[in-house]
């Protein structure tokens, strides 16, 4: 009365192969994921990079954009800025991330800009985007 015991071997066999193809999609699925991510990061470091070069005349970067001359923020263009529209300013920046600048002092206190229209906001940008969980380029009363 023994039963022969070939079957369970291979179908054992067939679970094992199995879950090596199963690990392995989720090895790739998991890469390329990855891979993305560090990509997006690299891109936004270089936008910022961009754009920050370009609001600094220190840097070298010749920009009908740039606010900061020797270390001082010329204020009327930095007003200029606030009345542009978002779309046109990230093409002159020449960035397709979003973007919100807004300008602290020394003590890390957000400093409020006033707009031409005479109004005080605290960046401008994105409106998507905060500055301590209040909208960017919000009035500051």
């Amino acid at each position: 009365m023994m039963r022969k015991r070939g079957h369970g071997q291979s179908w054992s066999l067939d679970i094992i192969l199995a879950f090596v193809i199963f690990m392995l999609i989720v090895g790739i699925f998991y890469t390329l994921l990855t891979k993305d991510k560090t990509t997006n990061i690299e891109n936004i470091q270089l936008e910022a990079t961009t754009l920050s070069g370009a609001l600094d005349s220190s840097t070298g970067v010749d920009s009908s954009l740039s606010i900061i001359k020797d270390g001082l923020v010329d204020r009327d263009k930095l007003a200029t800025l606030f009345n542009e529209d978002y779309q046109n300013l990230k093409n002159q920046f020449g960035i397709s991330g979003d973007f919100c600048v807004y300008m602290i002092d020394q003590y890390g206190n957000l400093i409020a800009v006033q707009t031409p229209g005479g109004e005080l906001r605290n960046g401008f940008g994105n409106g998507n985007l905060t500055i301590n969980d209040v909208p960017c380029g919000a009035i500051v009363s």
